[in-house]
């Protein structure tokens, strides 16, 4: 007998487990997905080899944030599933308890169920980690462009930490079942999958607040109308839509359906009668899930479109930062620029590349805020730097009239007081420009320089301004630093810039850019020398760390909208199996029933999908000035990666439902 009692608990929690399959097994793969991927993206962050790699920086926080988010995303969606279970086994422990099992012993039943999924769960979750984790490791860094050598080893501490963590969840979720079970009674059991069955009341106020919500979240999205502002208000705006999307799925939906019913001659049809009511009767506990639905369909589409966007179009944003692909700037007066010409032809030639659209040429370079046709010095310290100040400083480089003639093959002319202006971003629309008590007439509208392009949507300005020579050069300069305590005051007005291209093969560009910094830093090492080429490794990092990121963190709501869908349809299987029962005795027949069933489910699930295209379609102007802070302004780009990202998850989501309403049919069948 007591052998018997040792493997009783086991035995039936097995036999529970079994006879629940059609949910304990989307639970389990879930966690085991949930464990594989937090175990991937954690082995990958503490490898010790991308710490030598160019580049691993940033990517490695990237891998952080992830981390965190697939923490919190598992803690709330196991939960959220472990919820459902439980309240779908109400019933059975009530029975329990009427067959005379004390809590306690439903408890020891409880305990050794979440032990065996936990087992599971971490055994083949763990196990699918280490076998994808070198696939996964291999497509970061082809995504990153790392080349490296790298070994993808098991990482122990990940093992460890991985099952500490699920350990923790899986513990809180047996807590929380031992709590219900321990504050209702066995009656309450019995009869907890009926709870919510009583019709919902329609309630103006809250569909009044979800209108007022979303408003306010859709009216934010398209009215912000810089990047510095789209990002402060983004997560204002999606907290106004999450808050409006949850009052209009649960009350105004139900608003909506009572209007429905009380058009007499749209409710009293046979088919609008059945569909109308029946998504009254249950839409307040439906209403929860399709809005979690709604928002996570979002989320995976906002997801998936960004950071493909920056990924596709990260050319375009390096030619942002990056007009020329070498530069050299040093103080005019102390800098040998025929040295660095020397060093470059040396190593060109060397490095077999070539060189094209060179320019060389004087300048002097400030920051100042613009108010009209002045420009104020720029007297904020590193200390109280913010976005703000991004948004609104605009940098100033004056070029002698000389040097622009001869870069452009021109011959104009200025007064001493007459200059000409290139601006980057939106052209100046003023007359005269004044530095201090310096004004000058702005005597033509440049379309180009040599050495930079027009840019859209950029954060501040930049603008290249013509003067008559380098004495008016140092003259301004003086004027918008003469009241500075920082460096600037004491560096030289007057530089000197040495740009060109390069073309040749990717090695030797490498090589070359490898062998120059090093010569012309040995050189002078107060030389700045910006190359493109040696900034790919560290935007190569960025963006594929945003890609890999996005997909994997995309495919993890996809996940989860999967199983909401799928448990959405099992527990409406449930509840309607025997409603739809009693319609074929009151002389409803098999195709009629068929029929009104396709209707309800269509118009239920698929209005998340609806919803989520509308909130995307609402975000895109957000989404694309958010995107310019990264100097990514190619909104064809955008939206073509936004559309083919909406059509293929409506046709995943159409697929998914499709598969999970034949469980739906079978059981009310």
């Amino acid at each position: 007998m007591r052998t018997l009692n040792k493997f009783f608990y086991p035995k039936l929690a097995l036999v529970n487990l079994k006879k629940n399959g059609n949910t304990y097994i989307p639970y389990i793969l879930t966690c085991i997905g949930s464990i594989m991927a937090f175990y991937t993206i954690v082995s990958i962050q503490s490898n010790k080899g991308l710490d030598a790699m160019q580049g691993s920086e940033s990517l490695k926080i990237l891998l952080f944030l992830g981390i965190i988010v697939i923490g919190i995303f598992a803690v709330i969606f196991l939960f959220y599933t472990n919820s459902f279970l439980i309240k779908r086994r109400k019933k059975e422990l009530g029975l329990y308890s009427i067959l005379g099992m004390e809590k306690k012993h439903i408890a020891r039943v409880l305990f050794y169920e979440t032990l065996f999924v936990t087992v599971i769960s971490l055994s083949l979750g763990l196990l699918g980690g280490v076998l994808i984790g070198k696939l996964m490791f291999l497509i970061l860094l082809n995504l990153a462009h790392i080349k490296s050598p790298l070994t993808f080893k098991i990482d122990q501490m990940g093992l460890l930490y991985t099952t500490v963590v699920f350990l923790a969840i899986f513990g809180l979720t047996l807590l929380t079942n031992f709590l219900q079970v321990k504050l209702t009674n066995p009656i309450d059991l019995l009869r907890g999958g009926e709870h919510g069955e009583k019709e919902p009341k329609s309630s103006w106020l809250m569909t009044l607040i979800g209108v007022i919500s979303l408003g306010i979240g859709y009216a934010i999205a398209l009215s912000v109308q810089d990047p510095i502002e789209a990002i402060l208000l983004f997560f204002v705006a999606v907290i106004f839509v999450i808050i409006g999307t949850y009052a209009l799925f649960t009350a105004g939906s139900v608003t909506l359906l009572k209007c429905l019913k009380k058009n007499k001659k749209f409710y009293y049809q046979s088919r609008n009668f059945i569909s109308v009511s029946g998504m009254i009767y249950r839409m307040k506990q439906n209403a929860v899930g399709l809005a979690n639905i709604c928002i996570l369909s979002t989320m995976v589409l906002v997801t998936i479109s960004t950071t493909v966007s920056l990924y596709i179009g990260q050319e375009s944003m390096r030619r942002d930062y990056y007009p020329m692909d070498v530069s050299f700037i040093g103080a005019a007066e102390t800098t040998d620029f025929s040295e660095i010409e020397k060093i470059v032809v040396a190593e060109k030639t060397s490095a077999k590349v070539e060189t094209t659209n060179e320019l060389s040429f004087d300048m002097s370079t400030f920051t100042a805020f613009k108010e009209g046709s002045h420009f104020l010095p720029d007297m904020v310290t590193d200390e109280n730097l913010d976005l703000t100040y991004y948004n609104t400083i605009s940098k100033i480089t004056t070029v002698p009239l000389e040097d622009y003639n001869r870069m452009t093959n021109q011959n104009k002319t200025l007064a001493e007081n007459e200059v000409m202006i290139f601006s980057a971003g939106e052209n100046y629309q003023e007359q005269t420009v004044v530095f201090g008590e310096n004004l000058f007439l702005v005597v033509e509208q440049l379309e180009s320089v040599p050495m930079d392009f027009k840019k859209k949507l950029i954060t501040g300005n930049s603008y290249y301004i013509i003067v008559n020579d380098e004495q008016m050069m140092s003259t301004i300069y003086t004027a918008m630093n003469a009241n500075k305590d920082n460096a600037d005051s004491e560096s030289p007005a007057i530089h000197h810039a040495m740009m060109f291209n390069l073309s040749g093969s990717e090695d030797n560009i490498n090589h070359f850019s490898k062998q120059v910094r090093a010569s012309v830093s040995q050189l002078n090492p107060d030389i700045e020398i910006r190359n493109i080429y040696e900034s790919l490794a560290e935007l190569y990092g960025i963006f594929g760390g945003f890609l890999f990121l996005g997909v994997f963190l995309g495919s993890l709501f996809m996940m989860a909208t999967v199983l909401i869908i799928y448990f959405k349809q099992i527990s409406e299987g449930y509840e309607d199996s025997e409603r739809f029962v009693i319609m074929q005795k009151v002389g409803m027949d098999k195709t009629e029933v068929k029929k009104t069933i396709g209707k309800q489910i269509l118009m239920v699930f698929f209005l998340p999908l609806a919803g989520a295209i509308i909130h995307v379609a609402f975000a895109f102007p957000v989404i694309t000035k958010m995107l310019a802070a990264f100097r990514l302004t190619n909104i064809p780009l955008i939206l073509l990666c936004t559309l083919v990202g909406v059509v293929v998850y409506a046709l995943v989501y159409t697929g998914v439902y499709l598969l999970t309403a034949r469980s739906y049919y079978k059981m009310i069948h």
